[in-house]
C-alpha cells in the first residue's frame, strides 16, 4: 500500500520559501515519508540535494540555505540571506538575481494551469516590476485586477481619486468581490522611494516591443489608464506602435487638466510615419481632447497627429469642415497657444498647427515653433550666429526640433539645387526654401556611407544600394551596374563586380561576350527561351546556380 501524499502545509512550505515543487519532487517526497513541514527534518542532506538536481546552481544554492535554516528552527535570516544575495550589484550578482527572479516565478507554479505571483514576497515583486518596462508595469497591475473589458461598465473615469479601489467595493456581487485587487496590484503600482514620486507622469508605447503594443485594444489602453489615475497624474502620453485602436480608450483623460502633451502619430521615434497602419477615429479621439481645451486650467502644450489624419484634411476640401479642422482652429484660439514667444528674440509666435502655406503640405497639422523634444519655442526664421536655424522639419519623422536636441542635416542634392539656382547670395544668409532637412537618428537610412551626405525622399534618385553587399552611397561615390531589362531595379556596385560577389537573383553582371548587364533571374529567362541559341558565357554564368537549386531539391527529396 502506497504512503499518502504530502499535505498541503508542505507544498505551501516549499512555494513560500521559493522552492519548486512539481509530480517528482512530491513522489520523492512521499518515498522518504514526509507527510508534515516537522517531517523534513529527518531527510539528510544528500537527499534534499538530490531533490533539485536538474534545476540551476543558484536554485540548488537557495536550496541548501533553505535546508540549513530549517534545522535551525529559523527561516528569517534565510529571507535575508536570499534578499542580499538578489540585491548584489556586481556583474554576477546581476546574473543570479535574474535567476533568482526566473526561479521565483516558477516556484509559484502549483499545477499547469493556475500561477500563484501573490505568494512571492515582496522584494521578488519589486525585482520584477524593476525590470519591466513602465507600460508593462501598468498593464500587470490591470490584469492583476480585472479583464479589460471589466473596465468599460465603468465607463473608465470612476476610479479616481482612489484608483483601481473604488468601484470593487461597491458592487455585492460575488463577480466583483472576485475582482477586488489585493495588496500586490497596490504594491505594483505605488513608487519605490522618492526618486520615482512622478512614476505615472509619462507613459510611452515605444518602450515595448512592437508585436505587443499591435495586440492592445481600446479596452487595454482605457483600463491601463484608469488604473494609474491618468486623468489627476499623466502629463506625457506617446501611443507609439498602438495601430489597433480606435482612439475610444483615451476615455479616462477627458477633462484632464495635468497633461501637457499627447503624441497619438503611433509612430516610433525618428522613424517615417507615413507606412504605419493607423485606425484612430476622429470621433472618438477630438471630443476627448475638446474636453480638455473646455477646461479653463488644463495644461495641454503640444499635440502629435497622425500622418493620415494631416494629408485627408489638407487634400480633402469638405473635410476640413469636420472634427479634425474645427479642433485645429480652437486650439490656435487657446491662451497658450496665443502667447507663445520665441526664446530667441522674445517675439509673439503666430505660426501655429494649421497656419501653413498652401504648397507646405508637409507643415499642415503639425504644431510649428515648438521643439517637439524640450518644448521650447522659437520663430520660423530666427537663426544664430553661424546662420544655423534655431528650429527646423524633419521630413522623414514630420517633427520640428531645436538645434539644441537634436542637430539637423540638410539634404545635400537640395542643397546643391538652391545654390545653383542662386539661393544663397552670401556666407551669412541661411537657406531654408525648398530645402529639406533630416534629424541626424532619421538619416541612417538616406545617407551615403562613404561621404556622409543625406539625400531627401525626393532627390532618393541621386541614392544607390548595392543588393549583394546592402551597401548604399551616391553616383559620385558609388558606381552601380544596373539592370538593362525595362522595369528591373536590380544594381550591383563596382567593389562586388570586381571581386566577383554576388550570386543573389538580384545581383548583376556583364557577359563578356555579349555584353549584356542583367540580373540572374533575367538572364535566366533570357537563356530559357532558346537554349541553342543563347550565349555560351550567359549559359556558364547560371549554370553553378542552376546546379546548386537541383541539388538543394534532390536532397531535399
Amino acid at each position: 500500500m502506497s504512503k499518502p501524499s504530502p499535505i498541503e502545509s508542505v507544498r505551501c512550505w516549499f512555494t513560500g520559501h521559493g522552492l519548486p515543487w512539481n509530480d517528482d519532487i512530491e513522489s520523492t517526497l512521499t518515498e522518504f515519508g514526509v507527510e508534515r513541514v516537522e517531517d523534513l527534518k529527518f531527510i539528510r542532506k544528500n537527499e534534499w540535494s538530490d531533490l533539485f538536481t536538474s534545476q540551476s546552481p543558484i536554485l540548488r544554492r537557495l536550496a541548501t540555505l533553505v535546508y540549513e535554516q530549517h534545522l535551525a528552527g529559523d527561516s528569517d535570516p534565510m529571507f535575508r540571506e536570499m534578499v542580499t544575495l538578489a540585491a548584489t550589484s556586481t556583474a554576477a550578482g546581476v546574473a543570479k538575481r535574474r535567476k533568482l527572479l526566473a526561479t521565483a516565478s516558477a516556484a509559484a507554479i502549483v499545477d499547469d494551469s493556475e500561477i500563484k505571483i501573490i505568494g512571492l514576497p515582496e522584494w521578488a515583486i519589486r525585482e520584477i516590476i524593476d525590470y519591466i518596462p513602465k507600460t508593462s508595469r501598468a498593464l500587470l497591475a490591470l490584469a492583476l485586477t480585472s479583464d479589460s473589458a471589466s473596465w468599460r461598465d465603468i465607463h473608465w473615469n470612476k476610479s479616481a481619486p482612489k484608483p483601481i479601489l473604488s468601484w470593487f467595493k461597491k458592487g455585492p456581487t460575488s463577480r466583483k468581490k472576485m475582482k477586488r485587487p489585493s495588496a500586490i496590484t497596490k504594491l505594483i503600482l505605488s513608487p519605490k522611494n522618492e526618486d520615482e514620486g512622478n512614476l505615472w507622469e509619462d507613459i510611452n508605447f515605444g518602450d515595448n516591443e512592437w508585436d505587443l503594443c499591435i495586440e492592445l485594444r481600446d479596452d487595454d489602453i482605457a483600463g491601463m489608464l484608469a488604473c494609474i489615475n491618468s486623468v489627476q497624474k499623466l502629463k506625457r502620453l506617446y501611443l507609439t506602435y498602438c495601430e489597433n485602436i480606435s482612439g475610444r480608450g483615451l476615455e479616462p483623460l477627458r477633462g484632464s487638466t495635468v497633461l501637457e502633451r499627447l503624441d497619438i502619430s503611433l509612430a516610433r521615434k525618428h522613424y517615417d510615419g507615413r507606412y504605419g497602419e493607423c485606425h484612430l477615429l476622429e470621433t472618438d479621439v477630438i471630443p476627448i481632447l475638446d474636453s480638455i481645451l473646455d477646461r479653463e486650467n488644463h495644461s495641454l502644450k503640444h499635440l502629435q497627429f497622425p500622418y493620415r489624419w494631416r494629408t485627408e484634411t489638407f487634400w480633402n476640401r469638405e473635410v476640413q469642415t469636420g472634427y479634425f479642422a474645427r479642433f485645429m482652429q480652437k486650439y490656435n484660439e487657446t491662451e497658450y497657444q496665443q502667447s507663445i514667444r520665441c526664446q530667441k528674440c522674445n517675439a509673439n509666435c503666430r505660426e501655429h498647427l494649421s497656419i501653413c502655406r498652401e504648397d507646405e503640405t508637409k507643415y499642415f497639422g503639425t504644431q510649428g515653433n515648438t521643439c517637439y523634444d524640450c518644448l521650447s519655442h522659437y520663430c520660423y526664421n530666427c537663426s544664430d550666429e553661424d546662420a544655423q536655424f534655431y528650429l527646423n522639419f524633419c521630413d522623414l519623422c514630420d517633427k520640428f526640433r531645436c538645434k539644441y536636441c537634436m542637430t539637423m542635416k540638410p539634404c545635400h542634392s537640395c542643397l546643391q539645387d538652391a545654390f545653383n539656382r542662386g539661393l544663397q547670395l552670401h556666407p551669412n544668409y541661411s537657406v531654408r526654401n525648398n530645402i529639406s532637412f533630416m534629424c541626424n537618428d532619421c538619416e541612417e537610412d538616406r545617407k551615403c556611407e562613404e561621404c556622409g551626405h543625406v539625400f531627401c525622399e525626393n532627390c532618393q534618385e541621386f541614392m544607390q544600394t548595392c543588393d549583394s553587399c546592402d551597401r548604399s552611397g551616391c553616383e559620385t561615390c558609388m558606381s552601380t551596374l544596373r539592370c538593362e531589362r525595362e522595369g528591373c531595379q536590380a544594381q550591383t556596385c563596382g567593389s562586388c563586380r570586381d571581386n566577383n560577389i554576388g550570386g543573389l537573383e538580384r545581383a548583376v553582371k556583364t557577359c563578356r561576350r555579349c555584353r549584356r548587364n542583367l540580373c540572374f533571374t533575367h538572364r535566366l529567362n533570357a537563356c530559357k527561351l532558346n537554349w541553342d541559341a543563347s550565349c555560351r558565357e550567359c549559359v556558364v554564368m547560371i549554370a553553378p546556380k542552376l546546379a546548386r537549386g537541383y541539388e538543394r531539391r534532390r536532397l531535399r527529396e
